[in-house]
């Protein structure tokens, strides 16, 4: 199979924590909003003292992966830093930078407030053959709140208290790799003496 020429409207993005590397929708289709997010985040990476992570994403149609880093004030259990690493789509990187300016300051029922639309909204909407990467953002809000809870606090009933996974979801389905649902299954093994 030939290789795809890459043509002046092919977006191709490289930086240490972001890396496009699926064919992507034409550049024109993204919001100026996104592109400038993108060229101008300052929260790529990890962030010192990062006690939370999470890993979300999708292999369908090319690798789509949304990192979170966060440091979660043990005392308040709010958000301070948050740093992301993605790759995949320009979207998935704009969802992922997104995320990080939203959630410092925020307190786990606050983050778990901050609905799709919202997220689309800041980034000045994605494409909708892209609409995707904004479940996937809100699972990895889930995913990072139940890592500090059931990794770091040891806590997995408060996890539940705060919100259930529904198995087949279209969340569920549509989030093919999740670490909070990895997290989960391990739970579940060691308790039946598996591993």
């Amino acid at each position: 199979m030939p290789k795809q020429k890459l043509t002046e409207d092919t977006p191709f993005l490289r930086t240490p924590d972001m890396y496009q590397i699926e064919n992507d929708a034409p550049i024109t289709e993204y919001s100026d909003t996104l592109l400038d997010l993108i060229a101008d985040t300052p929260n790529g990476g990890v962030p010192d003292g990062a006690n939370a992570f999470c890993s979300v994403g999708k292999e369908k149609r090319g690798t789509v992966q949304m990192q979170l880093f966060a440091v979660v004030d043990p005392e308040t259990e709010t958000f301070g830093n948050v740093g992301f690493r993605s790759h995949g789509c320009l979207a998935a990187i704009g969802c992922a930078a997104t995320l990080a300016e939203m959630l410092p300051g925020k307190t786990f029922a606050e983050a778990l407030a901050i609905t799709k639309d919202e997220i689309n909204e800041r980034l000045g909407g994605v494409p909708s053959a892209k609409m995707y990467t904004l479940i996937l953002a809100t699972c990895a809000v889930k995913a990072v709140i139940g890592d500090y809870l059931m990794r770091v606090k040891e806590a997995p009933e408060e996890l539940d208290a705060l919100f259930t996974c529904q198995s087949l979801s279209v969340d569920c389905l549509m989030t093919e790799n999740c670490s909070l649902r990895d997290e989960r299954v391990d739970a579940y093994m060691r308790a039946c003496g598996e591993i």
